[in-house]
């Protein structure tokens, strides 16, 4: 081996190694994590526990439930839980049912908090108040007709600016006239149940049917994204149907727990296996495999730890899966390197690059095609198999990187031993005898 081959060899190993050990125990630079590490993974119901609750909208008579008054009901269900301090959750809506699915996941690690007493009132309908600076009630949901999100220009430039258009009824129109009279320079604060949303500046006294709500500072698509939320939270206060629950499950963490103990245990016995099973017959070859392995292993653990995708146990089942095509793929490349030796009697170097270019067709196929069904499973799925499709998604990207680039990279340092020893590649020697 070269020197040259030696240090990049070296480097290579080191910056695995230190990806492992990052992917592991994540960077703190005073008191402050940069890159989370394995423990910050968070996981799903099957594994944390908690509770998983399913809403059916209810609608008044000869009205119906449109995919807009559902994501009116998603914001203020959003809202309530993020006010009681949850921000792990999970809020779907299903037009087709009009119902909404939440879970919300038990904090293992603290076993005061209940998950049950954070769906308590979500199903009551959203209470709307504009109030004044010393907090007295100006207008109520009754006074509000709706809310609505418009980017109609509202200043002599003439350019789209997001806002939100108030519709008020006859008496909460007068209302607001009086209260704006009285309040020009001043704020009134719009009130979601007990938690503030906004507190737009009156600038003159509005005697309209009609009021707009302008953005603050912000870029064009953060104003966007404000006024949409502003309006669908005021707009819920007049939502045409009730909430009932048609189911409310708890999931204690205990099984998940022991469960994930022993899918962990699991993984690290068979990953041991595979590494001993490679380097027992591939001798170098398989050693240069684990260290990829290690790799795909670390890359995976800090995309989902720093993405903050919930592991569940389905999706477990993917992360392995995903391991043994990382393992084929490495598989391939080596089988067909030992062939081009043997058969075609061409020089190691020209059969190494020989080997990644006619392996390279059926490893990209293979894992194409099992990405497509992750993506499907993904987007088609529920629950569970949400989870599975995401991680099994990920898992072949990273394993095919690994297989190609760092397995390759590995190799392309020690090639060089196959022609002096070619027994540390689980080579016959009389398969290169004649090598030119």
């Amino acid at each position: 081996m070269k020197k040259e081959n030696i240090i990049k060899l070296v480097f290579c190993l080191v910056v695995i190694i230190a990806i492992a050990y990052v992917a592991i125990f994540g960077i703190n630079i005073s008191g402050r994590q940069i890159i989370k590490g394995a423990k910050s993974i968070k996981t799903g119901l099957d594994i944390s526990g908690g509770v998983t609750i399913v809403y059916q909208a209810e609608p008044e008579e000869n009205t119906e439930v449109s995919e807009a008054d559902l994501s009116k009901s998603e914001a203020v269900i959003r809202k309530r839980l993020e006010s009681k301090g949850i921000f792990d959750y999970i809020v779907r809506t299903d037009s087709a049912t009009s119902q909404i699915n939440i879970e919300i996941p038990t904090v293992v690690e603290d076993s005061s908090k209940d998950p049950l007493s954070a769906v308590e009132g979500l199903d009551k309908t959203a209470k709307i108040e504009f109030r004044d600076p010393d907090s007295n009630v100006l207008l109520s949901g009754s006074d509000i007709k709706g809310a609505s999100y418009s980017e109609d220009a509202v200043d002599a430039t003439g350019l789209p600016s997001p806002h939100v258009v108030l519709a008020f009824s006859e008496d909460g129109a007068q209302k607001f006239s009086e209260a704006t009279a009285k309040l020009v320079g001043k704020a009134i604060s719009i009130y979601l149940d007990e938690t503030e949303i906004a507190a737009p500046i009156v600038n003159s006294q509005i005697n309209s049917n009609t009021a707009i709500i302008t953005m603050g500072q912000g870029s064009y698509s953060e104003k966007k994204a404000q006024a949409k939320e502003y309006s669908m939270l005021i707009d819920s206060g007049a939502l045409p149907f009730n909430l009932s629950v048609v189911s409310k499950e708890y999931v204690g963490p205990y099984v998940g727990q022991e469960a994930l103990n022993i899918s962990i245990k699991s993984a690290i016995i068979a990953l041991i296996l595979v590494i001993l099973f490679m380097i027992i017959i591939y001798k170098v070859l398989g050693l240069a495999a684990s260290f990829s392995l290690t790799a795909y292993a670390s890359i995976v653990l800090l995309i989902m730890s720093n993405l903050g995708i919930s592991l569940t146990l389905s999706g477990i089942a993917g992360l392995i899966l995903s391991i043994g095509m990382a393992v084929d793929a490495n598989v391939i490349i080596f089988e067909r390197f030992k062939e081009e030796l043997k058969q075609q009697k061409i020089s190691v170097k020209k059969g190494f690059e020989k080997s990644f270019k006619n392996a390279m067709a059926a490893i990209v196929d293979g894992n194409i095609t099992t990405f497509i069904v992750a993506i499907l499973l993904y987007i088609f799925g529920v629950s569970s198999v949400k989870g599975f499709g995401i991680i099994l998604a990920i898992g072949v990207v990273v394993s095919l990187f690994t297989s190609v680039v760092i397995t390759k990279f590995i190799l392309k340092q020690i090639i060089d031993l196959a022609n002096k020893n070619t027994f540390l590649f689980g080579i016959k020697k009389e398969g290169v005898d004649n090598a030119k």
